[in-house]
């Protein structure tokens, strides 16, 4: 991700993003911490269940976006397709998908003032 991209999310998107890591790098940090501790080889059941939810945690954050975005591409897809069909033009064609999400969230601040 760019360092654009990563400046237009959200501070709730960023936040999700950045604990989703932490909690990836811990949970492996530990299940690796726990071959080195006084019982060498052998990781107790509390750090693999550590280790399960960090990951079910990273998955969850990061898949739910990943999909979400390829939702709205999709939706936006199937509209374009739609009004070319209809012979309307498209008032989004010249732009890429971020400024379509900057237009889209301009409209609805708007509305909600």
């Amino acid at each position: 991700m760019s360092t654009s991209k990563w400046k237009k999310l959200g501070l709730k998107t960023r936040i999700a993003y950045i604990t989703a890591i932490v909690a990836f790098v811990i949970g492996w940090g530990l299940t690796l911490a726990a071959f080195f501790y006084p019982t060498v080889g052998i990781i107790h059941e509390s750090v693999l269940w550590v280790l399960g939810q960090a990951l079910l945690y990273a998955a969850s954050v990061l898949g739910i976006g990943m999909y979400v975005t390829g939702q709205v591409r999709s939706m936006r897809n199937t509209t374009n397709r739609y009004i070319r069909n209809t012979g309307r033009p498209d008032p989004y064609a010249k732009m890429d998908f971020e400024e379509v999400n900057d237009v889209y969230d301009d409209d609805i601040n708007e509305d909600a003032s």
